[in-house]
């Protein structure tokens, strides 16, 4: 096999340069560039208003590839494709708001949405940006998409190089592919190499290492050669998503990889879905733990009539939960639970049926749910019991619009956070405390049972200190675009449990001040179930 032992470096590299070429072609920051509008989806036009020009190129460029936050990313999306009014000029300097737009969306593996967006600019006459898209959208593996864009639009060298002869090859055009190659042996030797051994005139032989990038992996892809081994545990996501789509690497590297990204909303849970279904169709063998997995979301997928549904659910929520993959196994055998109505029929399935539709951030669901729980608990210890393990969670998530909760309640709520995992109970305890009053609950310190800190020796890690003023200015300001980037910054990619109790509460206040109220119950819902709440 040819041992691309790929330099993320190089790679990496043609993105940064790229950017830096951006700082050259149009400046796009005199309108809207975006292609989501509030009716679809998208943030208010007006979501930077009151932000500096220059604040929010930093805070642009400052954005983590992969915040460890669903909801967060999620967020961290809008605000890069909406169709916003961008803040007035202020003599900042280059590279644009557009081209570090455009270097994130790359970075954070949207190639298609990244060349939607640069579309509806029409910016593709940017060789910069051209060359950004082409690569983004080759790790995406939409070939032909990059490969049209790559034919019609000024590349920058080195990568239109590389990028011309994969394209001639995943067209077809072999002989020109080969000799483009042969030109490229001496300055190239890993492309033209990896176009060899794709056209089937020479076996799979060592060659120097090479860049990572679009081209590597459309070649790779067409060898029907695995990637290095030395890409494989990376948290970068257009490689996440360019090695989940490379079948040459077993089906169970593919799928723990597939689960990675989806933990890091990279891959859709559909796509991950997806490879389970076909790795049980095709006998793939899988390690036994993840085969396990696999047979649960295929047979909830699979489920047709209502009972076989109920029991599809109950197993993949019964064996998951506590799992770290619980919320993405439970995304991905979502549709099931969407085709159950909430009837007193399948009321032995509401607990689990809350908290996928919490998970989900589908609030009317889990309302409709909810009360069909309460129903079937009333004069029922038992059940009162069970439910009590989720109504911090609906309080959270403001599923009844209550205006506060008793004191009582909170207390009878947290006896059974103790009974379920006394070690975990104290940080369990302070991280409830923390969302409640994120979301507005005035609880007075000391009235409830409660820790109003979290024990000690348990490592949390709190964001700077001027970050989090900033995020609290920027939410008292309803300045939402800005209060949105603050909060995936504070984050980054610091686990969701690894983030002090107090630092969840700024952030879900501040987002809750700026607008985002959706977006800041589910990372509230996000955050406990991701400590087992």
């Amino acid at each position: 096999m040819i041992a691309l032992r790929a330099s993320l470096v190089v790679a990496a590299g043609l993105v940064v340069a790229a950017a830096g070429a951006s700082a050259q072609g149009p400046n796009l920051d005199d309108r809207p560039t975006g292609f989501l509008t509030e009716k679809t989806g998208g943030m208010p036009a007006d979501s930077w208003s009151g932000t500096t020009l220059a604040t929010a190129k930093r805070l642009v460029s400052a954005l983590p590839a992969a915040p460890r936050s669903r909801a967060l990313r999620d967020l961290q999306f809008d605000v890069m494709v909406s169709l916003l009014t961008p803040p007035a000029a202020d003599g900042s300097p280059l590279p644009s708001l557009f081209a570090r737009k455009v270097d994130r969306l790359a970075a954070m593996g949207e190639g298609e949405s990244l060349n939607e967006m640069v579309r509806s600019a029409g910016d593709y006459d940017d060789p910069a940006v051209a060359t950004t898209v082409t690569n983004a959208m080759m790790m995406a593996g939409e070939r032909d998409g990059a490969c049209a864009v790559a034919d019609r639009h000024t590349l920058l060298e080195p990568f239109a190089r590389r990028a011309q002869v994969a394209c001639m090859l995943a067209k077809g055009d072999t002989d020109g592919a080969l000799h483009a190659a042969a030109a490229l042996r001496g300055s190239d030797p890993s492309l033209a190499a990896l176009v060899e051994v794709a056209a089937g005139v020479r076996p799979p032989v060592a060659a120097p290492p090479g860049p990572a990038d679009g081209p590597a992996m459309v070649l790779l892809y067409l060898a029907h050669l695995a990637p290095p081994t030395s890409l494989l545990s990376t948290t970068q996501p257009p490689l996440i998503r360019a090695l989940v789509g490379q079948p040459a690497l077993p089906m169970a590297t593919r799928i723990d990889i597939a689960e990675r990204g989806e933990a890091l909303a990279i891959i859709e849970a559909t796509r991950l879905a997806d490879l389970y279904v076909d790795a049980l169709r095709q006998g793939a063998p899988l390690p036994p733990a993840m085969e396990r997995r696999a047979r649960l979301v295929a047979s909830a997928r699979n489920a047709a009539k209502p009972q076989e549904i109920v029991d599809a659910v109950r197993a993949v929520y019964g064996e998951t939960r506590g799992s770290p993959l619980f919320p993405t196994i439970a995304r991905a055998s979502a549709a099931a639970l969407l085709n159950l109505p909430a009837k007193p029929a399948y009321a032995d399935l509401a607990q689990e049926a809350i908290r996928g539709f919490l998970l989900l951030g589908d609030k009317q669901l889990a309302k409709a749910w909810t009360k069909l729980a309460l129903q079937a608990a009333y004069n029922n210890a038992r059940a009162l019991n069970a439910l009590d393990r989720l109504m911090p969670l609906i309080e959270i998530a403001g599923i009844d619009s209550a205006p506060k909760v008793v004191p009582e309640d909170i207390n009878r709520w947290y006896e059974v956070v103790r009974q379920d995992d006394a070690r975990a109970a104290a940080l369990r305890g302070n991280v409830l405390l923390a969302l409640f009053r994120g979301v507005g609950f005035d609880i007075a310190p000391r009235s409830t049972d409660l820790p109003e800190t979290p024990p000690s020796g348990v490592g949390l890690v709190m964001p700077s200190a001027g970050v989090l003023q900033a995020l609290q200015a920027a939410g008292a300001g309803h300045r939402r675009a800005e209060a949105s980037l603050l909060a995936c910054g504070a984050i980054g990619e610091t686990p969701l449990t690894a983030l002090h109790p107090a630092a969840l509460a700024i952030i879900v206040r501040a987002l809750r001040d700026a607008g985002e109220d959706r977006a800041a119950r589910l990372f509230a819902i996000e955050t406990a179930i991701a400590h087992g709440l």
